[in-house]
């Protein structure tokens, strides 16, 4: 007799959208006919409506009107496409076109298997390996390459708070010279 053992501390029943982060995405405008306008005015109309392009793999592509669970499934990518960013499969993360281990072949390669970013490619299944030559290092080192910016984080944070009190420091010392000059022409 089989048997499957889980961890129930994984399961939260509150975000049934767990690890859809990971599944590419594209929201965009498709011109849909509305026919019941078409058949009143005798002539064709059409309507802009939200699609989405749901990359499940490369040979499994759902395309359709976008619902309200898709903007909550994938709510980086939906809000970003609608405040005028970019909107394609995977935009969340450092694309691999700007990691600079990557050519510009690899990324053609990794395009058409719909893996954009380099926490796509870390995150991504075995099953590519031998399909790309040099996928399993690159995966390595992507795997790698988001622990490290993870582990930076608290360190940006800390700089970004210096460098405000630098700016603060500055501001005071100007203000400081301007009121010395003031007093010394009394």
């Amino acid at each position: 007799m089989q048997t499957f053992e889980a961890d129930i501390s994984h399961f939260n029943p509150s975000n049934q959208f767990a690890g859809d982060e990971k599944n590419p995405v594209q929201f965009y405008i498709y011109p849909e006919q509305n026919f019941a306008k078409t058949e009143a005015e005798g002539r064709p109309i059409f309507q802009d409506t939200e699609y989405i392009r749901i990359f499940n793999s490369k040979d499994n592509i759902i395309e359709r009107p976008v619902r309200d669970t898709d903007k909550r499934r994938w709510p980086g990518q939906y809000n970003a496409w609608k405040a005028g960013g970019e909107s394609t499969p995977g935009a969340a993360g450092t694309r691999l076109e700007h990691w600079p281990l990557m050519t510009r072949a690899q990324v053609e390669e990794f395009r058409y298997f719909k893996i954009f970013t380099i926490e796509q490619l870390a995150e991504h299944p075995d099953s590519l390996n031998g399909t790309i030559p040099g996928i399993i290092r690159l995966k390595q080192l992507a795997k790698a390459h988001v622990e490290t910016a993870k582990g930076e984080v608290p360190l940006l944070r800390l700089q970004a708070q210096i460098d405000a009190k630098d700016g603060v420091i500055a501001e005071m010392q100007a203000e400081l010279k301007r009121l010395t000059k003031l007093v010394e022409k009394r």
